[in-house]
């Protein structure tokens, strides 16, 4: 296998992880890992097409291309595939369809909805890692072929029995991970923790462009004192950290799925969730969470203090969280993709037509 992707500073151009060769290109203006500027994403796909010119040979044993979101990705991958003359597998993950934080968001652009029909049109097979990045793409881009739906695959990091353990076992510890951005919701996260008892307290864990404006919310509010801002952090440091709370919170505005959702199930935590994206997928009132509209901090109070008020609750829903967890185990979702591999490697690049009317 190999992994064609960007290149932030401070990793290496060319590295082999477990058996998997990654080549990283260069992309002009990637500064962090947070975010990609425009400037990143198109660099990345010239860059990309370069390497894949001048580096011809070294793909000749690739037998299936597999583009990970449609955009930046889907057009290096298309390119790939008429090169090489391989198949394209495209997965679509979430906000390279639908955005509803950014103006420039693909389905608010008429020039990125006709990229992004004719992208999902012209590969071999589709794949949309939730439901609702189906939906997304059937409503905004008017896709009438067959999208297969397979969720991102889960491997559990602890030992059969092992519980979690609290922080405090006289408060209650709220967990949050993920990208500092405004489609992440933690304004209203904060803005929540507010209105909720003062032994409840938060957990942020990513870095990203909105932490000083956090930062900012959280002592204009008067909860400075119990936000907890760790920057970015590891898997197994996120692991730990979400073993030692209370609460799992996503307060995303739109989620593709969430695949820290996955880790706070696989670490028996309940789960509060916008019911916006993805995470509808994981998350199953009564049984394992509570699902509350997006950008609406009272609702979202409301839905923890839920939790915090009835422990015996809780503790059910990690309960269920641990069994179901099992459900998406990346085994599964690994034996579904190479079924779809095979099957395309097998029958060759279809003709697809695409109508761009």
């Amino acid at each position: 296998m190999t992994v064609l992707t960007s290149g932030p500073a401070g990793l290496a151009g060319t590295e082999v992880i477990n058996g998997v060769r990654v080549i990283r290109v260069l992309a002009f203006g990637r500064r962090n890992r947070a975010t990609a500027t425009l400037l990143a994403m198109l660099a990345y796909n010239l860059m990309g097409a370069i390497h894949l010119l001048l580096r011809r040979r070294d793909f000749a044993q690739i037998e299936v291309i597999n583009g990970h979101f449609s955009i930046p990705t889907g057009p290096l991958a298309a390119l790939a595939a008429r090169l090489l003359q391989r198949p394209n597998v495209l997965t679509i993950i979430g906000g390279d369809i639908y955005d509803p934080s950014k103006r420039s968001s693909p389905h608010r652009n008429p020039l990125l909805r006709r990229v992004n029909r004719w992208l999902i049109n012209d590969a071999d097979r589709v794949i949309a890692i939730s439901s609702d990045t189906k939906r997304r793409a059937e409503q905004w881009y008017g896709i009438a072929r067959p999208i297969e739906i397979v969720n991102y695959g889960f491997r559990p990091s602890r030992a059969d029995g092992e519980a979690p353990a609290p922080w405090n076992a006289q408060g209650f510890r709220l967990i949050s991970v993920g990208r500092l951005v405004e489609r992440k919701g933690f304004g209203h996260l904060v803005e929540a923790l507010a209105m909720l008892p003062e032994d409840v307290e938060l957990v942020l864990i990513g870095d990203g462009p909105c932490e000083g404006a956090l930062k900012q919310l959280a002592a204009a509010k008067g909860v400075a004192a119990r936000v907890a801002f760790l920057g970015y952090q590891t898997r197994a440091q996120i692991h730990r950290h979400l073993r030692q709370a209370d609460c799992y919170v996503l307060s995303s505005l739109h989620e593709g799925l969430g695949i820290v959702v996955q880790e706070a199930m696989d670490a028996g935590l309940p789960v509060v969730a916008t019911n916006n994206g993805g995470q509808v997928d994981l998350i199953r009132e009564p049984r394992n969470g509570i699902l509350i509209a997006p950008a609406d901090p009272e609702a979202l109070a409301r839905a923890i203090a839920t939790l915090y008020r009835d422990r015996a609750l809780a503790r059910r829903m990690g309960t269920h969280n641990r069994i179901d967890i099992g459900e998406l185990d990346i085994e599964k979702n690994c034996e579904r993709y190479l079924d779809i591999f095979r099957d395309v490697a097998s029958t060759g690049r279809a003709s697809v037509v695409c109508d761009a009317a």
